[in-house]
């Protein structure tokens, strides 16, 4: 593990030792899960958009018929 320096305003370095406390960790815990949770969330939403992108790419697109009907079928109208 590495050392590094990082920023943090005073309000939300607050909220982390708060949070530190109540969990009964330490501060540099919650801010690696922080980060961590981070990281999965960024790389699974990157890798959603560029499988989006291949889709529109080969066509694989819904008709504004096929999103109306979609709606309708929730009871709400498109139009």
């Amino acid at each position: 593990m590495k050392a590094t320096t990082v920023r943090i305003d005073d309000d939300t370095l607050g909220r982390i030792d708060g949070l530190a406390n109540t969990l009964n960790r330490s501060r540099s815990w919650v801010i690696n899960q922080a980060i961590g949770r981070f990281l999965v969330y960024e790389e699974w939403f990157v890798q959603e958009v560029k499988d989006g992108l291949k889709e529109v790419e080969r066509g694989e697109v819904a008709t504004d018929e096929e999103v109306a009907a979609r709606f309708r079928k929730w009871g709400v109208d498109a139009s």
